[in-house]
């Protein structure tokens, strides 16, 4: 693991060279001679430029760790996809250099929207390449969670170190660990890489069993595990799936936005862990509850609406509401093939607007899905709990824990400051695309779509259905850096700009909620 001693962004480089290499050999399966000199000239120069970055930063001297951790890794979300986008700059001119960088950064922080207006015109080799990207984008994201958002309490982890110290450390780090950079990644590397590998390996053979094509089960597999719905096919996965396809999805979905999964076999020696989990339990709520409010819609709608006899579409269209909404929920963003059942049998003019309130809400706290993560929603929930506890029994005490009292206390106010930092951030966002002529149902969607980095929401949701193809420049610009404030979280952006987490590990998104605090209390 000396590999790892690099810098954090030339790392990044030497993985973006080597993969590089897959989408070569492919092409030159393929016989696409440009794809694979394209591929193959851009994986040397990104390697040579790794090497001379390393060079570069190996000698400069680092002042403030944990500042220089969060910037580190801030430049790498900006500057990791103008590297990638060389080759599909190469290969389809015509989308330009800031299409390019925009196709690749909806790749890398798996939020999954594309340029291209008709995929299955583009040569199959940049399909899998933007496939590989997100997959390596959601690798980044799970271990740059684990070893530098976890330390400081950041990503979701401050709601549950609010009670007991260490609460919410995951099992990487020892409480008052202070090890290096180097040491944390290979740790979490060690950690999360086989888990992350093997399940995409199994998905994609069974997606293959199931029928599909070697790239088509390869892309979807990569795009299910990594949260980012990219696919080869105009219509997502459910232009070439079935019901026992959609089945498998929906697994691997579920098991990719819970931080179970990479707990180093823990929930196969505790298995009820799964069924006491509050994200897994809450994310049982929303999926229930937005298909219920689908389903049972066509009974209270025949009151009003002749939507005919269509007992017979019941259960597909119970089906596709399911399956969507746990896509959307865990920001994947793929359609049931039974979407369309599930929306005529709904009566409803737009029901993805509930796809779009799921996918607000997101996956689970250090997992590759965006929003602003069930945990947080968990917080706010038991606390308004208690608060309605307290008006019927005032003098009633909590016997539920250390952990709990944190989360009813500290951790629901943490949240709630998130969320308010969240909704300026969409509001900033929605502020830039209506100046850049965007209209406002557009911009709305458009900047909830990239905020919690489901980027296929963006065309499903928006009322003439719009895709990223027909905005301009500057519109995809400032889509991008919302992508990007989505997938590193707000926090962890103000926590830059706050002076006293630059001395710690564990100060972060403390110290940013004590600041709105005490902001909050102070007289003008």
């Amino acid at each position: 693991m000396k590999a790892l001693r690099l810098p954090l962004f030339p790392l990044c480089l030497v993985a973006l060279s080597a993969g590089m290499v897959i989408p070569a050999v492919y092409a030159l399966i393929d016989h696409d001679w440009r794809s694979a000199r394209g591929f193959l000239y851009c994986a040397i120069f990104t390697g040579f430029a790794a090497a001379a970055l390393s060079v570069v930063m190996a000698t400069h001297r680092r002042t403030g760790a944990a500042r220089g951790e969060l910037l580190e890794f801030l430049v790498c979300w900006l500057l990791v996809p103008a590297f990638a986008a060389a080759p599909l700059w190469l290969r389809t001119p015509f989308v330009g250099p800031g299409g390019a960088w925009f196709e690749m950064i909806s790749a890398f922080t798996t939020t999954g929207g594309t340029i291209y207006e008709e995929p299955g015109k583009v040569p199959g080799a940049l399909h899998l390449w933007r496939g590989m990207v997100a997959w390596f984008g959601g690798l980044f994201t799970l271990i740059a969670a684990f070893a530098i958002l976890a330390p400081r309490n950041l990503g979701g982890f401050e709601v549950t170190a609010s009670g007991a110290a260490g609460a919410g450390a995951p099992v990487l780090f020892a409480e008052g660990s202070v090890a290096r950079l180097s040491v944390r990644l290979a740790r979490a590397l060690r950690t999360v890489l086989p888990v992350y590998s093997v399940m995409t390996a199994v998905l994609a053979f069974l997606f293959s069993a199931l029928g599909q094509d070697g790239l088509s089960a390869a892309v979807h597999a990569m795009a299910i595990v990594s949260t980012s719905g990219i696919s080869p096919h105009g219509h997502g996965l459910a232009e070439v799936s079935s019901i026992p396809a959609e089945a498998v999805a929906a697994l691997f979905m579920v098991a990719a936005a819970t931080r179970l999964t990479y707990a180093r076999g823990r929930w196969l020696r505790e298995p009820l862990r799964w069924l006491r989990d509050p994200e897994l339990r809450l994310m049982a709520v929303l999926v229930a509850t937005a298909t219920l409010a689908l389903f049972l819609r066509h009974w209270f709608g025949v009151l009003t609406i002749d939507l005919g006899d269509r007992v017979s579409s019941a259960l597909p269209a119970l089906w596709g509401a399911i399956f969507t909404g746990i896509s959307f929920l865990t920001t994947t963003g793929f359609e049931s093939a039974s979407w369309h059942t599930a929306r005529d049998w709904s009566g409803l003019d737009n029901p993805g607007l509930i796809l779009l309130g799921l996918c607000a809400i997101g996956g689970g706290a250090a997992t590759t899905a965006g929003g602003i993560k069930l945990i947080r929603a968990y917080a706010l929930l038991r606390h308004g709990y208690r608060e309605l506890e307290r008006i019927s029994q005032p003098n009633s005490a909590m016997g539920t824990g250390a952990r709990l009292r944190g989360i009813l206390r500290e951790g629901a106010f943490l949240a709630w400051a998130f969320i308010m930092l969240y909704s300026a951030a969409v509001f900033l966002s929605m502020i830039a695309l209506t100046v850049s002529g965007l209209a406002f149902e557009h911009a709305l969607v458009g900047a909830l779509s990239s905020i919690s980095n489901t980027g296929p929401a963006f065309a499903l949701v928006t009322p003439d259905q719009i895709d990223f193809t027909r905005l301009s420049e500057s519109q995809r610009a400032i889509l991008g850096l919302t992508m990007i404030v989505g997938r590193i979280e707000v926090l962890a952006v103000i926590s830059l700009f706050n002076p006293d987490s630059w001395s710690g590990l564990r100060l972060g998104a403390k110290n940013a909620g004590n600041a709105l605090h005490k902001a909050s209390q102070s007289k003008w």
